[in-house]
């Protein structure tokens, strides 16, 4: 792959894999079809569940095929014995919250059961059954190989017996082996909504909620609202986010634009990141965040937490769904945002009412960034000039940049980049329209960004920081080359980026310094 993503069994498997070592025989058993090509193949949880790209030689068709350890009806039956017996006697237990002792619990309680019953498994049987027991009991059940599969980004299921689809970074939508009855899958939404720590029933049938690890959840139940049935589409979410140096690698961006928007967030300069659906504004903006001098004051408004920021002096405002009449959205949390004193406000997405106050806050000279639907600045001016969000044209110029992002598909891959970067200088006075100023373009031909003009920014800059454009021109030079000093060195992980940006602002020398030594050092 043109980027590998470090797969990370969760810690809860670990006792099995133990035993696995011990028992030295293969617990899968897989027989490929001969019309089927294997395309690539990786292990989730090594031995035990393995994903494979498979091709139909016949149609042509690629499937991603999740391969779990294989039970008989007498062996499940036992299984669903155990497990039913299990949460009745676990729920009676006292034990410490940490995930050892949760673990250990169950594999003695475990054994106490198997001596009730007066059964001695066999080896293998046993691994398979405390493999699904711990899947089941601390995962996510039969969707645990797409929640741990670091390669998705989505994950959807539309209804009883239908095939779930997930979205690969390198394969991109495929339907998967893995289907649900009606009992399952009931079972399975009223589980994930469980995690997110909302309910749903036929009387409310739609959530929309954070799963424990960040994951977006949007689900349905029953088939009053979705015909096919109960329904869930899950966008996965990185416990590591990407960094710049990652925009980098990936070609979203390239070192001077980078620079750029280094030098707008450290001089308070408000921004948006618009794009179609899917075209990584979140990521993006959530990359650029890190740029935030380290004792400035946070306040981000979501409607669901996406914004991951590395950053102590941070208040992470999420809506809320009303309870009692009371409903707290984005434009209430806005509103409190502004009476925190905060240097730098975010909004996960601009829908509503909330743009006008977002803009008010720009104005007064809040720094304030936000991701919004729409495929250029034209589309970007009528979305915020029109119902719902009625934001006035004279304040839309106090936004000094956009950020236009898309998806790229080239030769089946997909790829986000930033298509264009424009600067907003103003209102002509004439004939009322936006002064904008293209900064820099992406060139389809080569893949690479293009600057089309001077930056018009670089003099406000210049004035904020007490020097001449031509001291500011050097200084983004300078942060040019220690983004890519960074990338030379391989640091990419995002406390050592935010680490060493905010050593930066401390002590420009010191910083390059430790990068320079960063090798010696690891």
């Amino acid at each position: 792959m043109a980027y590998e993503f470090e797969i990370v069994t969760p810690e809860y498997y670990k006792v099995i894999l133990k035993i696995h070592e011990e028992f030295k025989q293969p617990i899968l058993d897989v027989t490929i079809p001969d019309n089927v090509q294997i395309i690539d193949e990786y292990w989730i949880v090594p031995g035990f569940l393995k994903i494979q790209i498979r091709k139909d030689l016949e149609t042509l068709q690629q499937t991603y095929y999740v391969i779990e350890p294989q039970l008989a009806e007498d062996e499940f039956e036992l299984m669903t014995d155990l497990y039913n017996d299990l949460r009745r006697v676990l729920v009676l237990k006292e034990f410490d919250s940490n995930i050892e002792s949760r673990i250990e619990a169950l594999v003695k309680t475990l054994d106490e059961l198997l001596d009730e019953y007066a059964i001695e498994l066999k080896s293998e049987l046993a691994l398979k059954i405390l493999y699904f027991l711990l899947r089941d009991f601390f995962g996510y059940g039969p969707i645990e190989c797409f929640m741990n599969d670091p390669y998705l980004e989505d994950i959807s299921c539309d209804g009883y017996d239908i095939p779930v689809y997930v979205f690969h970074r390198k394969y991109g939508s495929l339907r998967t082996n893995v289907r649900f009855s009606k009992e399952q899958l009931d079972s399975l939404v009223l589980l994930l909504c469980q995690k997110s720590g909302k309910h749903i029933s036929y009387a409310t049938p739609l959530i929309d909620a954070t799963l424990p690890d960040g994951s977006r959840l949007q689900a349905t139940y029953g088939t009053e609202i979705t015909t096919r049935g109960s329904s869930f589409t899950i966008r996965k979410f990185r416990t590591e986010p990407f960094t710049p140096i990652d925009l980098m690698r990936f070609g979203t961006m390239n070192s001077a634009i980078l620079a750029y928007f280094w030098l707008l967030v450290e001089n308070k300069m408000s921004f948006m990141v618009i794009g179609e659906t899917a075209s990584g504004k979140t990521t993006t903006m959530n990359a650029l965040l890190m740029f935030i001098p380290p004792e400035a004051k946070v306040v981000s408004i979501e409607d669901t937490r996406e914004i991951q920021l590395y950053h102590e002096n941070w208040i992470a405002g999420v809506t809320r769904m009303g309870i009692e009449g009371q409903e707290i959205d984005m434009y209430d949390l806005l509103k409190a945002a502004l009476r925190q004193r905060p240097d730098y406000i975010v909004v996960g997405e601009v829908r509503g009412r909330e743009a006008q106050t977002l803009f008010q806050a720009m104005s007064t000279g809040h720094a304030s960034y936000a991701t919004l639907h729409a495929g250029d600045v034209n589309q970007l001016v009528y979305r915020l000039e029109n119902e719902p969000l009625n934001v006035p044209r004279v304040m839309i110029q106090f936004l000094d940049a956009v950020i236009v992002q898309f998806m790229w598909v080239k030769r089946g891959l997909r790829k986000r980049r930033a298509r264009e970067v424009n600067e907003i200088f103003g209102i002509d006075p004439a004939n009322k329209n936006l002064l904008v100023n293209p900064l820099f373009k992406w060139d389809p031909v080569e893949d690479k960004f293009v600057q089309v003009n001077d930056s018009r920014k670089l003099e406000k800059i210049a004035q904020i920081m007490g020097l001449d454009v031509y001291e500011v021109v050097e200084e983004l030079k300078r942060r040019k080359e220690f983004l890519e000093l960074m990338d030379s060195k391989g640091i990419r992980h995002y406390k050592l980026v935010t680490r060493f940006i905010h050593e930066y602002y401390r002590s420009p020398e010191r910083a390059f310094e430790e990068v320079m030594n960063f090798e010696a050092s690891r």
